[in-house]
């Protein structure tokens, strides 16, 4: 039987360990890491080392296993397209105890077939999805951000038993079977328990396993919230919620009244706007026009609890603009729809001013969406 060797390492963590760790973890050992969460079986995600690890946990084959990384900007080099629900939990809570799982587009598996070896790809990126963490620990991070290879990282047990916490617990359930532990002193593991897990595609946003976070806390804060601004709030900024919701539900596949299941609220509020008025006629029949409707809309006056609580401001004209900033008490993320072009109101003028509105506003929108996918921001 083969020596499983104990790396006492602390924080904070000596670089030449931390170097040496990460060479034996390229060459194909098996460790088992420490993480804030439990500890984890430290693989590199090639064929042969993943193999040797299913027999080590008792796996079928086919079963997944979860990316680690050292660091949250590396989510990049793995999912090139982030939906901005996803890139909300990864600001908030990463690094830390929470797992993601991306259901990927053909674009971004086009992309990551060319950027990774065949065997590689087939490992990360099976059923088109791949999961991701980026544990807080800084002696896990140090390591998974010295490897040159990418490394899984499943919790350190067998089927049925309980994650391991401790050296103890590891080299009970694998002494003699995987290489080496890391011994991270007793400040390691600090929650006991494994990781949140939350998956997003083609069903919208789902949290496969509650952990240290709840249902309800990352369904809120995985919330993006897009807010449209006018002058009355009953022309510009409800044509552009109304096609915002139709957009984005087109691009998700689902219904529009299933974009908070995705992650996504529009809303919209003017900044001289009276409370409870109908969108104007026109604007109802252009919307009608473009597959939508502004029936149910009532006007809301803007205010500096809205500006707060958005993700993104998008404004038709500067003086939106100006309003925008001198009402926030801190610094949002305000736009021009029309990016340097400002979308005239049209209030008072025939239906085909109302219909180049919203040609205009249909135009912006699908541009700004598509950019934010692309490159992660909106500008």
């Amino acid at each position: 039987m083969m020596k499983t060797t104990i790396i006492k390492l602390e924080n904070p963590p000596d670089k030449e360990a931390v170097r040496t760790i990460a060479r034996l973890l390229e060459q194909g050992q098996i460790g088992a890491i420490p993480t804030e969460t439990v500890y984890g079986l430290a693989a590199r995600a090639f064929p042969d080392t993943v193999a040797r690890l299913d027999a080590v946990k008792g796996r079928p084959p086919n079963k997944r296993y979860t990316l680690h990384i050292g660091k949250k900007d590396e989510l990049a080099r793995y999912v090139p397209r982030v939906p901005p629900p996803m890139g909300k939990l990864v600001e908030r809570y990463w690094p830390g105890p929470i797992t993601l799982i991306f259901e990927l587009d053909q674009q971004s598996l086009q992309i990551q077939k060319e950027r990774f070896s065949k065997p590689v790809y087939d490992i990360l990126y099976a059923d088109d999805s791949i999961g991701l963490r980026c544990p807080a620990l800084p002696i896990c991070s140090e390591i998974l951000s010295s490897t040159f290879v990418p490394i899984v990282m499943p919790s350190a047990n067998q089927s049925s038993f309980q994650p391991a916490t401790s050296t103890r617990e590891v080299l009970d359930y694998f002494e003699g079977k995987i290489d080496f532990i890391v011994d991270g002193g007793e400040n390691v593991c600090q929650y006991k328990k494994s990781s949140t897990v939350v998956k997003y595609g083609a069903n919208g946003l789902e949290i496969l396993r509650e952990g240290h976070f709840s249902k309800e806390e990352v369904e809120k804060n995985a919330l993006f919230k897009i807010l449209f601004i006018c002058t009355g709030n009953t022309c510009r900024s409800p044509i552009a919620e109304a096609f915002c919701k139709k957009i984005l539900s087109e691009k998700l596949g689902c219904s529009i009244d299933s974009l908070k299941r995705f992650g996504y609220m529009v809303e919209s509020a003017g900044v001289f706007a009276i409370e409870g008025l109908s969108a104007s006629k026109e604007a109802d029949i252009v919307c009608r026009e473009f597959g939508t409707s502004l029936q149910e809309h009532k006007s809301r006056p803007l205010t500096p609890q809205l500006l707060k609580n958005a993700d993104v401001i998008f404004v038709m004209d500067r003086s939106h603009l100006a309003a925008v900033n001198r009402m926030a008490s801190e610094k949002v993320n305000v736009y021009l729809l029309g990016g340097d072009t400002e979308i005239p109101d049209p209030i008072g003028q025939d239906l085909g001013v109302y219909r180049s509105c919203a040609v205009q506003i249909d135009q912006a929108l699908r541009e700004r969406i598509e950019s934010f996918y692309d490159c992660g921001r909106f500008e």
